[in-house]
């Protein structure tokens, strides 16, 4: 991975501590640049003056009442960007710079993404949109899939801790976005020490023999990565080759075929989603067919995959 510059939005919930947790992870990995942005969204202040909430909070509708809100807003924000900056601080050895900006959370995120190489967002996963209305709608977790479709970057969706990660795992179906995902994937596998694996779904039995030359495509493209000694189970750390050597590599191609790539039948986002899951797995996705959030074209399988994963995801650009 080629990063030298990460992003993570954060606003103090649990759910950006997770993406922070996952930044510093990234970051180290790749020994890259990492800053952190809080967005004070305006549009909190109409949930703060609603008649839910402005009784119990003893205010009432003003423009006097909108800009002390928004000010305590901003206050709580810098107080979590100079708690995050200790956190750098620990896990990075160094103070990370910091973004506070005000305007609508999305949109805010992507225009300060522009400088950057990935953007890692918190995510509340599988029943988010289930959550009735309140003053954290607007908040990051409700925005990871805009953003990952808005961005012009790659963005890591982050639902747990990166502790509870045991594999570095793509989805591969040949198309050139897959084998861009593919190349980061083996670059992270080597640079984290985890496993690598490659799933290439297809719909039917009848279909895995012509997987063949697919995956076969894709190992080719394995240039540095060594499957380990040993026949590697889901959790084992993975042994790196830092060279791909002069000779014949149709021995360490089949090596690769059989122990990196899985060649599976079913709905293709579940399928992914569950062995994600199964795998403790960083899920890394090739994006495609993006042309504006309201759009939310990000291809149907990445698309159904970042609304329900239970997984960190990677959509890599």
């Amino acid at each position: 991975m080629q990063s030298s510059r990460i992003l993570v939005a954060i606003d103090g919930s649990e759910y950006s501590q997770i993406a922070s947790q996952n930044a510093f992870f990234v970051a180290k990995s790749i020994e890259a640049d990492l800053e952190a942005q809080a967005v004070v969204d305006p549009r909190i202040v109409d949930m703060f003056l609603s008649p839910e909430f402005a009784e119990d909070l003893g205010l009432k509708p003003s423009i006097d009442a909108s800009a002390t809100i928004i000010k305590s807003l901003k206050r709580i924000a810098g107080v979590v960007l100079k708690l995050w900056q200790a956190d750098c601080r620990e896990h990075m050895g160094k103070e990370g710079k910091i973004h506070l900006d005000v305007g609508n959370t999305t949109d805010d995120i992507l225009k300060r993404s522009k400088g950057f190489d990935l953007v890692v967002v918190g995510h509340r996963g599988v029943g988010y949109k289930n959550h009735q209305p309140s003053a954290s709608h607007f908040r990051i977790g409700s925005v990871a899939e805009r953003v990952a479709v808005g961005a012009n970057k790659s963005v890591l969706i982050a639902v747990k801790e990166p502790s509870d990660l045991k594999c570095i795992l793509v989805a591969y179906d040949g198309s050139e976005a897959s084998k861009g995902a593919l190349l980061l994937a083996e670059q992270m596998a080597m640079k984290t020490g985890l496993l690598l694996k490659a799933i290439h779904v297809v719909k039917e039995e009848s279909q895995k023999a012509q997987a063949s030359s697919v995956i076969e495509q894709g190992a080719c493209l394995l240039k540095n990565y060594s499957v380990p000694v040993a026949a590697a189970s889901a959790g084992s750390r993975s042994t790196v080759s830092k060279e791909s050597g002069n000779g014949d590599r149709s021995a360490s191609v089949s090596d690769l075929m059989r122990e990196v790539f899985v060649v599976t039948t079913g709905p293709a986002a579940k399928t992914i989603l569950d062995e994600a899951e199964s795998r403790h797995a960083l899920l890394i996705l090739g994006a495609y067919g993006f042309r504006d959030p309201d759009d939310n074209v990000l291809g149907s399988t990445t698309t159904q995959v970042v609304r329900s994963t239970r997984s960190n995801v990677l959509v890599f650009r």
